[in-house]
């Protein structure tokens, strides 16, 4: 049984959208299980009209993607099928994926368990545009990279050229987790990454405790990237670049950031410390036009 878990808050026509795509699965094992945290455009309502096989779970209005996460793996524990391998598929509601998505992450996993699958995600109006394939980092002085960039952002040159790819972390945009992960590490960290960061914290700690990350190349999901927070590998301003620092939509959230050079890195300060540097001169250096914005 695969759950997959949903957090939304006022996109209703992207929840529709996301949900059509995954009805229509050519595997049919799963269960979808939605947490709305507090929407007021009617997006509960159209779940419970339109698709009415949807575990709808309302939360408070505070809880973010990672507790609204946790809301739904709790669901999930909770709600086991014995006999059965019982995952849980993170999702974001701002993507679509085609028919064969689900039959492609159990495939994947059944050539590399135990283990998890991660997604390759595209730009949804340019799917030949690599937007993640993985990542490649060393935990001293913050260097690493997107494996987008070795296959030169290209969701076609790197389908010719690896059928999958271990990674470092691994996205929650489609991120298939065994359920025994969750009861040997926990859930995700909402204290210490209330939005961003949290499933690449998930991902690095199910690493350490032995669950190779692959990310499968045939597992695609398309994502709107317009919807996801505030990207500093984008055209934005100095004024945005420097409140992404202390806004909870951003991935570059300093405390996020502090939290996880604290837990994962080997120097802790210093590891923050280039980790900040880093983004700070690649996003000068993109501003100046010496470095190309993706």
């Amino acid at each position: 049984m695969i759950n997959i878990v949903i957090p939304v808050f006022n996109r209703k026509k992207y929840t529709r959208q996301c949900l059509e795509c995954l009805v229509g699965q050519t595997y049919r094992n799963f269960r979808i299980i939605v947490v709305d945290d507090g929407s007021t455009d009617g997006t509960s309502e159209m779940i419970e009209q339109d698709f009415p096989s949807v575990v709808l779970l309302h939360g408070n209005g505070n809880l973010w993607w990672t507790e609204g996460t946790n809301w739904g793996v709790r669901y999930a524990l909770m709600h086991e099928v014995k006999g059965e391998d019982n995952f849980v598929l993170t999702l974001n509601d701002d993507t679509k994926v085609e028919a064969n998505y689900l039959q492609t992450l159990i495939d994947a996993y059944e050539l590399h368990k135990p283990c998890l699958i991660g997604s390759v995600c595209v730009d949804s109006e340019n799917p030949d545009k690599l937007e993640f394939a993985g990542t490649a980092f060393e935990l001293y002085t913050a260097g690493g990279k997107n494996l987008a960039a070795d296959y030169n952002y290209s969701y076609p040159e790197l389908k010719a050229k690896a059928a999958w790819l271990n990674s470092d972390s691994l996205s929650g945009r489609g991120a298939l987790i065994p359920m025994i992960v969750f009861k040997k590490i926990g859930l995700y960290d909402a204290t210490n990454y209330i939005h961003y960061m949290s499933d690449i914290d998930f991902s690095v700690r199910a690493r350490k405790a032995g669950f190779p990350l692959v990310v499968n190349t045939n597992s695609l999901v398309y994502e709107y990237v317009n919807e996801t927070g505030i990207q500093t590998e984008r055209r934005i301003s100095w004024k945005e670049f420097f409140s992404g620092f202390t806004s909870i939509k951003s991935p570059t959230y300093l405390k996020a950031r502090y939290h996880f050079a604290k837990a994962h890195s080997k120097t802790k300060l210093l590891y923050f410390v280039a980790d900040i540097s880093r983004i700070s001169i690649g996003f000068l250096l993109r501003k100046v036009g010496l470095v190309k914005t993706v």
